[in-house]
């Protein structure tokens, strides 16, 4: 489990990014951590893996404070920039860098992992693509195996097939006690494998639900001139107007709309809000 606990946080003095922020996430989902650039989502897979330390309050991670860099916490998680700096050698010898610090690495997961992304274990990191340093750095964070993995937008750099196997890779590759953390601004490229969300919005967590439980209260549907004065929020599409409505008890669940859902959020949030909390 994560448990952020009254979290208060700053580059600066003058300027606070987070002031209180509070959550808890289960084991076992993949949740997607969702926000426009400059919300904090960076800094905030920072905190939870201890890179950066909160000025106030709580982080616990898996029943260890990240605060304190515990080894044994440091063999649990992983966490993946967006950005990553590699040394001009071969992805064997970047893989034999890491592993022997995780006692969960899995060396078939690794080998299988170069195939599905197209990589061989023989490539020069320095003379490879942006996006095929992408895949192996992928591969790495896969195949550790490690209980917390943070993402931090790791669909960046990726072309439209890489993306499709990116989350297939996610999906086979997890297990039930994992839980791995995908930070993104691109919605669409991860709906079909998130299960929970977090959500950021003026430097402030301002959802944090499974989907599940966000189908069961609501329903992203077409409008009709009758239906649109029932919805919470409604925004143009080129099929007409999409509109998220709270879900009827008689009314089968239907499909999830990530980005529908997280537009509405932000415009409409006290009245998304209270339709997510009845009971």
């Amino acid at each position: 489990m994560i448990k952020l606990d009254k979290v208060n946080f700053g580059y600066s003095r003058r300027k606070q990014l987070f002031s209180e922020i509070g959550f808890e996430l289960p084991m076992g989902s993949v949740v997607g951590l969702l926000g426009r650039n400059g919300e904090g989502k960076s800094t905030l897979m920072k905190l939870i893996s201890g890179q950066l330390l909160a000025s106030s309050g709580s982080i616990e991670v898996l029943g260890k404070n990240p605060k304190e860099r515990p080894v044994g916490l440091l063999r649990e998680l992983y966490y993946l920039p967006e950005e990553v700096q590699m040394p001009s050698i071969s992805i064997r010898e970047y893989f034999d860098c890491y592993a022997p610090f995780y006692p969960t690495y899995d060396q078939r997961i690794a080998d299988s992992l170069m195939g599905e992304f197209d990589i061989n274990w023989g490539m020069n990191l320095g003379k490879i693509s942006l996006g095929q340093k992408k895949k192996a750095a992928i591969a790495l964070a896969l195949s550790l195996r490690v209980p917390l993995l943070l993402m931090d937008e790791p669909t960046n750099g990726l072309d439209i097939p890489s993306k499709s196997i990116f989350r297939r890779v996610v999906a086979r590759y997890t297990s039930p006690e994992q839980m791995i953390i995908i930070s993104t601004h691109q919605v669409r490229d991860l709906e079909q494998l998130i299960d929970h969300l977090l959500l950021l919005d003026g430097n402030r967590i301002i959802a944090n639900y499974s989907i599940d439980h966000i189908l069961r209260h609501l329903s992203f549907a077409s409008t009709t001139p009758q239906s649109r004065f029932e919805a919470l929020y409604v925004e143009p599409s080129i099929m007409g107007e999409l509109g998220v409505f709270a879900r009827r008890d008689d009314e089968a669940e239907g499909n999830f709309s990530m980005e529908l859902f997280f537009n509405a959020m932000v415009a409409e949030r006290s009245r998304m809000l209270a339709a997510l909390e009845v009971k």
